[in-house]
């Protein structure tokens, strides 16, 4: 019997390494996603440690010029947190869509493994059905040779 062969093993390894990039493109998007997150938490502890210095320096009887610093800081960190929430954003958007490509591709290639499968499970019950028509074709030759070979019990 030959061997199994299945026709659409070329889309299904196609499909295979699409899912492995997509997978890759995914990780990316994630390590990106947490960087960004990670940057905005620093900016913002940065922020709260300028509010606490200018509210310290407040307290403390202070040159006009250094307040007006620190509130430049402040407000320059204000944007820079802003900007810093549209990336994320971002980042999160483009992995969304990695992981919504991701599934995808994930899905078309089990698609393409069950039909392998159930193409295989029929090759299987074929296989089996022939070499059970093998062994009975035997065992019906077997069973003539013996009936030809042992004498009639009549005649005796």
């Amino acid at each position: 019997m030959k061997k199994f062969y299945f026709k659409l093993e070329t889309p299904l390894r196609i499909k295979q390494l699409k899912e492995k990039t997509e997978k890759q493109k995914l990780a990316e998007a994630v390590i990106k996603k947490s960087e960004e997150e990670k940057h905005l938490v620093q900016l913002e502890r940065s922020k709260k440690k300028v509010w606490e210095g200018i509210e310290k320096k407040l307290s403390n009887s202070v040159e006009t010029r250094v307040l007006s610093d620190y509130s430049m800081y402040a407000s320059h960190m204000t944007s820079q947190i802003n900007e810093q929430k549209i990336t994320v954003k971002q980042a999160h958007d483009i992995y969304e869509k990695r992981r919504l490509s991701y599934l995808a591709h994930r899905k078309e290639k089990q698609i393409f493994e069950k039909i392998k499968e159930k193409k295989y499970v029929d090759y299987n019950k074929k296989v089996n059905n022939e070499e059970q028509k093998i062994s009975d074709e035997v065992a019906n030759i077997n069973y003539s040779r013996l009936e030809r070979n042992t004498p009639d019990e009549k005649y005796f």
